[in-house]
């Protein structure tokens, strides 16, 4: 009775049952290699032979950790905040106390609905321009009345005015020119490109007890900034390009500092309003708030680091070991060298 509950508690606990399992494993596979090994040639030469079968599937195991970065790995990169600067000046960072965010001025930045409306794009135009009655989808206009189509069409309007530029770079990349010295040498990150450093960003805000946010949807994520770090793709990249650029980043032994910015804005009471069985509202920021920014560094963490060291330390003793080897066999050789010329 008493072996069924310490079997019971094994199966209850994961740690537990992982040691055991790995333990049964090593038993079970290496062991069973060893105890060929040591009734065909010795228990010392079969110990020595399993050992250098065992580090060499370790360095190639290992060497592929190393490569892919996965398996038995370390921290993976990371944005890790450096401050957070808060300003009713549509985001100035003449404040920040990093000198490189203050390079951006992003209030000086055009708006991204006026780049749509002088623009002759079509994608932009269709997506972010002008809102009409006759540019609405059929579908949505049924069954409503003159009052609610005025209304969806002043809705949809100020939806559309509310794009930031990061959205209009997801749809129409080439509206945004990065050339303006508003940019001050920061490249913009298109809502396709930030949702890590967004998630960061978010996970910093909702922590900090400064700002009161409770949750991510208090707050909407505006654009996001980059600036520094090795040299990205060009715009439109061919296949030369891609060639070059890995080669590049390859070559490139040290990683220059990579910082980030989000900024982002409290979303208006109404934004936070949902109506069960309807989608929750689009986000809406709150031209009252001030904006947020969050400073961010790019934190490269080791996620190569432990499993090059295994690889490394593997391929040593493999290597000492096949040396082992290579000296018993020298030594069996001279042996039988001299065994055979003695009854010659």
């Amino acid at each position: 009775m008493q072996m069924i509950h310490v079997i019971a508690g094994l199966a209850w606990d994961p740690q537990m049952r992982g040691f055991m399992a790995v333990l049964v494993g090593i038993v079970v596979l290496m062991g069973s290699v060893w105890v060929l090994l040591s009734s065909n040639s010795g228990p010392r030469l079969g110990t020595l032979l399993t050992l250098a079968g065992l580090f060499g599937w370790m360095t190639i195991l290992a060497t592929v950790w190393w490569i892919y970065g996965i398996g038995y790995k370390g921290t993976s990169p990371t944005w890790k905040p450096v401050e957070i600067v808060a300003s009713a000046d549509q985001g100035d960072l003449t404040l920040a106390a990093l000198d490189r965010a203050n390079t951006l001025r992003s209030e000086a930045l055009p708006r991204a609905y006026d780049l749509v409306v002088a623009s002759n794009d079509p994608v932009a135009l269709a997506e972010f321009g002008p809102v009409s009655r006759d540019s609405l989808p059929p579908a949505e206009l049924a069954g409503k009345t003159d009052a609610e189509i005025q209304a969806l069409i002043e809705e949809t309007q100020a939806l559309h005015e509310a794009v930031t530029l990061s959205e209009l770079d997801a749809v129409a990349p080439e509206l945004v020119d990065e050339s303006n010295p508003a940019f001050g040498g920061w490249n913009l990150l298109s809502t396709a490109e930030s949702g890590e450093i967004n998630a960061s960003a978010g996970a910093v805000l909702t922590a900090s007890p400064d700002f009161g946010f409770t949750d991510t949807t208090e707050f909407k994520v505006l654009d996001a900034y980059t600036i520094g770090g090795k040299s990205p793709l060009p715009p439109n990249p061919t296949r030369w390009d891609r060639i070059y650029t890995q080669i590049k980043s390859a070559l490139t032994i040290t990683h220059p500092t990579r910082y980030g910015i989000v900024q982002v804005q409290r979303v208006t009471p109404g934004s936070l309003v949902t109506i069960p069985g309807e989608a929750p509202p689009r986000a809406m920021a709150d031209p009252t708030q001030p904006i947020i920014s969050v400073v961010m560094i790019r934190d490269l963490g080791n996620l190569r680091v432990q499993p090059a060291l295994i690889a490394i330390g593997s391929g040593l003793i493999f290597a000492a070991l096949v040396y082992m080897l290579h000296e018993r066999d020298k030594e069996a050789m001279r042996r039988r060298a001299e065994f055979q010329e003695e009854t010659a």
